[in-house]
């Protein structure tokens, strides 16, 4: 087998081949590997956007590279929790192993299939853009590419297209649940195609065996186009075991929305990219996350706003909970290009530390280059506040009970306006369940302005 610091174009050709992929796919193939070659895994020392997070200590490429075998069954999915259903893709270790259609879906005329499968199917959209977010262009619409994203690039295994065609509006949720049961790396990879004034909602679950030791490297590309409105959520409820690589990149085009939730309390370090560039004027984006972070877990979150175009807006949310001897970082950046006059943006995250030995930190960050918009950004860290504690206490209900209510409402906000079928009792579920885990008795409660009004 070969392991991810060793994969090269001669062994991608052979496998490239092997699956029949057309030949433009496997000359993309061998562009990718040859960027791959030159270039060297992340370095925290020199690279700004992983300085807080050490590549070489959290996360383990000399992982052999997982047989796409498709094993094993992913646990119930959050279309579960859905009336009517959806769309259900699962990938599981590598290979896409069912697309569940929904009668919906099909009679509009949406395609949801194997990403190979399509590069032949349906060549001229997945040959327009597949990788096209994923490589640095002129102009700042492509990524801020690193060997991690390069190495999907070249090798991915497991692919799902989406294409959503213009005018429709889709009603039921397409989901792709990735699920891990194999040791190694996984290398997933979405394409998704929202056509003009298209409606669609899309989520990207995943899931693993409790313990497995693997390494999830996994990009997703989402192309909306004018008009067209996007609602995404993407949940990491990985077990034990799991590092995970994560690039979210969405294409926003003129006047058109997505909203985006990333849910993140599952695996061992997740680094997680959810990057947007609103390249047509009247673009919107909200991105909205939610993390909870306990004993071990390194959770490092990067969204990323880049205003290329007039009258675009954006507005990012971020909160966390921490317990034990635990860490995340939040690295929000928004990147206002000089002619995109009238824009409109601001960035918030917000931690709450609930026990000793968490650490949060944030770095709320805004490069502009242009005079005529509106920006904001900030940040804050804390404890639970005494008084909401006593408020609750007071009304009789005990110390555990009302830690617990104190820690979901934080949440709510996120949850309620994002209004995602399924995915907030899912959400609330897994909150929960990581709360009743924990040891209420060790959580820290600010009282200084509790003492301040006592001795008021």
């Amino acid at each position: 087998m070969t392991t991810l610091s060793r994969i090269d174009a001669a062994s991608l050709a052979s496998t490239s081949e092997a699956a029949g992929e057309p030949t433009w796919l496997a000359e993309r193939r061998q562009l990718a590997a040859r960027r791959f070659g030159d270039q060297a895994w992340p370095d925290s020392h020199t690279d700004e956007f992983w300085r807080s997070t050490p590549f070489d200590v959290r996360f383990d490429v000399e992982r052999e590279l997982a047989a796409a075998e498709g094993g094993g069954l992913p646990p119930e999915g959050v279309l579960a929790g859905v009336e009517g259903g959806g769309v259900q893709v699962t990938i599981v270790d590598g290979a896409l192993t069912s697309v569940v259609q929904h009668p919906a879906a099909e009679a509009a005329g949406v395609v949801v299939t194997d990403l190979r499968t399509a590069a032949t199917d349906h060549a001229a959209l997945v040959e327009a853009h597949l990788g096209r977010l994923t490589t640095t262009t002129e102009g700042g619409t492509g990524s801020d590419e690193d060997r991690t994203i390069t190495l999907n690039d070249a090798a991915w295994t497991g692919g799902v297209f989406l294409h959503v065609p213009a005018e429709v509006e889709l009603d039921v949720p397409i989901s792709v649940h990735v699920h891990v049961t194999a040791a190694g790396a996984h290398l997933p990879r979405v394409l998704a195609v929202v056509g003009h004034h298209a409606r669609a909602t899309l989520y990207l679950e995943h899931t693993s065996v409790d313990g497995v030791s693997a390494l999830v490297d996994e990009v997703a590309e989402l192309i909306v186009e004018d008009g067209a409105q996007l609602r995404l959520a993407t949940l990491q409820d990985w077990g034990s075991g799991v590092e995970h690589l994560a690039l979210q990149k969405a294409e926003v085009h003129r006047d058109a929305r997505v909203l985006a939730l990333a849910f993140t309390t599952g695996g061992t370090t997740v680094r997680l990219r959810p990057e947007f560039d609103l390249v047509g004027p009247g673009a919107e984006v909200r991105p909205l996350g939610i993390y909870m972070a306990s004993e071990g877990q390194w959770f490092d979150l990067q969204p990323y706003v880049r205003h290329i175009a007039p009258r675009a807006s954006s507005d990012v949310l971020f909160k966390g909970a921490l317990q034990g001897e635990s860490r995340t970082v939040f690295r929000g950046n928004v990147f206002v290009h000089r002619d995109a006059v009238g824009t409109a943006t601001d960035e918030n995250n917000r931690s709450l530390i609930l026990t000793d030995g968490a650490r949060a930190d944030a770095t709320p960050f805004l490069e502009i280059e242009c005079s005529d918009i509106t920006a904001g950004h900030g940040s804050a860290t804390g404890q639970i506040d005494a008084r909401h504690l006593y408020y609750l206490q007071a009304r009789g209900i005990d110390r555990d009970t009302a830690l617990r209510m104190i820690v979901t409402g934080y949440f709510t906000e996120i949850l309620d306006e994002a209004d995602l079928p399924g995915v907030s009792d899912r959400a609330l579920a897994v909150i929960e369940r990581r709360i009743a885990a924990a040891d209420l008795s060790a959580v820290q409660v600010n009282d200084l302005n509790l003492r301040e009004e006592g001795e008021a």
